[in-house]
């Protein structure tokens, strides 16, 4: 487990304890791939070194966790994110949209989050991970999501996808579905849903969608009352 330090304002820093788990690794062909999927953008990243962790180049993250120390909370309230895919942050490096969701959840009441996403490839942006899926993959999808790890609210963190996703209404509802259903025999209780912001738009959590409407203290969580509004 690693400390992360995050600045929550001009006189707050918030040490973080920060767990990950990862599986698969990346082949020489699957980086030179992603490498020109990167290239081809014009997008000036080393893929490997990004993916590299203790020299080996995780391929996906299957889950991350993050807690604290919390002004207004003495026992553990978690927020659970389902994102769309990892990039790349690891216990030992953050990134943005990782940081902005420990300053959400601390603003909002938290001392905990859960991050989780459907897809665990750890590429970064959308593009690049349809372009990565077979057509046949996404239309035979299997969530990969351990529900057990999710506590009772969770904030659905995608942003508004590319209309050009084969399946993905598809994809978002077997997870809703799954997220929605009382299942006492596995423990799978009926979550509560979120999204960031108001009825009409789901917002990710990244710096250029947080800085567009004034910073992290203008987000509010809204519960989701149409699993499908969110992404029309």
């Amino acid at each position: 487990m690693y400390t992360w330090k995050i600045k929550i304002d001009k006189n707050k820093l918030l040490d973080v304890k920060v767990d990950a788990s990862f599986s698969d690794t990346f082949n020489k062909e699957e980086l030179k791939q992603i490498q020109k999927f990167y290239d081809n953008k014009g997008k000036k990243i080393n893929f490997e070194a990004k993916v590299k962790i203790d020299d080996i180049c995780c391929k996906n993250r299957t889950k991350l966790i993050a807690s604290w120390q919390s002004d207004s909370q003495n026992s553990e309230k978690a927020l659970g994110f389902i994102m769309f895919n990892p990039s790349f942050a690891n216990p030992k490096s953050s990134d943005d949209t990782a940081r902005n969701a420990i300053k959400f959840a601390n603003k909002e009441g938290y001392n905990k989050i859960i991050v989780l996403n459907l897809f665990p490839i750890r590429i970064s942006g959308v593009d690049f991970v349809c372009k990565y899926y077979t057509k046949e993959y996404l239309k035979n999808y299997k969530c990969e999501i351990n529900f057990d790890d999710l506590p009772k609210d969770v904030v659905l963190c995608w942003g508004k996808l590319p209309k050009n996703i084969p399946y993905i209404d598809s994809i978002i509802e077997k997870l809703c579905s799954e997220l929605l259903k009382t299942d006492l025999k596995n423990k799978r209780l009926n979550k509560t849903l979120y999204q960031i912001t108001d009825e009409n738009f789901q917002r990710h959590l990244s710096s250029p969608s947080v800085n567009s409407i004034g910073g992290i203290e203008q987000l509010k969580l809204t519960k989701i009352q149409s699993i499908y509004k969110f992404n029309k």
